[in-house]
């Protein structure tokens, strides 16, 4: 028997206008922060401009690889892992990843921050192996970096959860739940 901790509506405590403009902010912040002090740093003499197909390749895969690191930590649960994938427009994958049972705060957290910590740790790296298409590397971190806004904002709220806790999504958000001992 599980009872309900705290109860986290993303639609009501944040909105998702809100959560938008933040990552927008998030993402502009984070290119402004990150692209004067990398110039500095990595000073190749100039930046190519080639290869921009492969930057826009990136933009675009960005998200399905993001949602693809959602998911594998929480592969091997099998079932309870709903899936879908739609496209919007024709050409954007839209991935839906829900979990039907609770599961342990540990795991949620995992799954919740994959993809900011692998995806931005290779483009970090990236920035130091081709200093040249910095410019190209430091603009998909800052992407990246606002997609990963929500994820932030989830984490946030569940790492102040006592340890032994689990958490369920649901259609608005998530609970998190503890084990009674009745």
């Amino acid at each position: 028997m599980m009872n309900c901790w705290k109860t986290i509506n993303f639609t009501k405590q944040y909105g998702s206008q809100r959560l938008f403009i933040l990552s927008s902010l998030t993402m502009l912040a984070t290119f402004i922060f990150t692209y004067v002090p990398a110039t500095y740093v990595f000073v190749p003499g100039s930046f190519y401009d080639n290869y921009f197909i492969f930057f826009a390749a990136g933009l675009w895969l960005m998200y399905p690889v993001h949602k693809v690191l959602h998911y594998l930590p929480i592969a091997h649960l099998g079932n309870i892992v709903k899936k879908q994938v739609t496209f919007k427009y024709g050409f954007m994958p839209v991935i839906y990843i829900r979990i039907t049972e609770p599961i342990s705060k540990r795991l949620f957290l995992a799954a919740t921050l994959a993809p900011m910590f692998i995806i931005n740790s290779l483009l970090l790296a990236a920035c130091f192996i081709f200093p040249h298409y910095v410019h190209y590397l430091i603009i998909l971190f800052a992407f990246h970096s606002g997609i990963s806004f929500s994820d932030m904002v989830c984490a946030k709220n569940v790492l102040n959860a006592p340890n032994q806790s689990y958490v369920e999504e649901n259609d608005d958000g998530f609970e998190i739940l503890l084990q009674s001992n009745h």
